[in-house]
């Protein structure tokens, strides 16, 4: 079987908006679990969470293409983006894309979606969600996205297997550069699920 080497990382996680970030922040000792702040606490039993604070998706993404995300696939593009600069890889002119897999773990997909179309139909009483909540939502969405963005055509598929869902999406894509059926993979998790029925 092929050996397998990650040559690019990236994240976006309450402890830092890199990888850099990240690591600094896990070395120093520091606590990212703190009182909310995205929603309100009153009625709430669980005040605290460990956040994604000062994420500007407008940082990232322009306003018609925020349209079709939900906050998990977004957290899933900008860590891919930061993965896929320090692997220093290009897809599309290459043909690389059509022999890279694209493996992404969530446990929820995405819940933010789910909550604010639950909150239209069980509070607004409206009797249509947003036209775009499924493609949204699914749990494949982060996935779908990253594959779109850089002409991945090779697999590309969510795994979800709770709190496993990220460690067993990269399992599976070693386990596909192992046995040929992939020559690269774009791999991870992505979670967004603090939301009022999250919470």
């Amino acid at each position: 079987m092929r050996r397998v080497v990650i040559t690019g990382q990236g994240a976006v996680t309450p402890l830092g908006l890199t990888c850099t970030a990240t690591w600094d922040a896990l070395k120093a000792g520091r606590c990212a679990i703190a009182p909310l702040q995205s929603l309100p606490r009153d009625g709430l039993r669980a005040g605290i969470a460990a956040e994604v604070r000062d994420f500007d998706p407008l940082q990232h993404f322009d306003e018609k293409r925020l349209i079709l995300l939900d906050r998990v696939s977004q957290f899933a593009l900008v860590a891919a983006r930061e993965a896929v600069a320090q692997a220093g890889l290009e897809f599309r002119a290459s043909g690389l894309g059509a022999r890279t897999a694209c493996i992404v773990g969530t446990g929820t997909g995405g819940e933010l979606t789910h909550d604010e179309a639950s909150r239209r139909m069980y509070a607004d009483n409206n009797p249509r969600v947003h036209p775009l909540t499924i493609v949204r939502a699914m749990a494949n969405a982060p996935a779908c996205q990253i594959s779109m963005e850089f002409g991945l055509t090779g697999p590309a598929f969510a795994v979800s297997s709770a709190c496993a869902s990220s460690n067993h999406a990269l399992a599976q894509a070693l386990q596909m550069i192992r046995c040929g059926m992939a020559d690269v993979a774009v791999a991870g998790g992505t979670e967004a699920c603090i939301s009022l029925s999250g919470v």
